[in-house]
């Protein structure tokens, strides 16, 4: 059973509302490029990046979104049902795509 917090992650990836530099400059045309730059660097944030390249998380990427120590494409993690729990376990461990527990202020 995952949290309510990452049911609402992955909802919110798989409909492009995860809260990421993506959806930032989507929403918020007056962000600012530090809004919308993954924190380890890369300078737009996408769910493909967070899921498939994103250094902070390779450890559980290799964990749950590999297989057999192959990267999976994006498409991949969404055609079967035990690929999408791997998803869950991803987001669950790393937190990564959820909704920031700040109070956040678009620039």
């Amino acid at each position: 059973k995952f949290s309510r917090l990452t049911r609402s992650t992955f909802y919110r990836v798989v409909t492009g509302h995860a809260f990421i530099g993506e959806y930032t400059q989507r929403f918020y045309p007056r962000h600012t490029q530090e809004q919308i730059a993954c924190p380890c660097g890369e300078l737009f944030e996408t769910v493909e990046h967070v899921l498939l390249h994103c250094p902070r998380y390779t450890a559980a990427r290799r964990k749950h979104l590999t297989a057999f120590g192959l990267p999976r494409t994006l498409p991949q993690l969404f055609n079967k049902p035990e690929r999408v729990l791997g998803m869950l376990r991803f987001l669950e461990e790393t937190g990564a795509c959820a909704k920031p527990r700040a109070r956040w202020e678009p620039g």
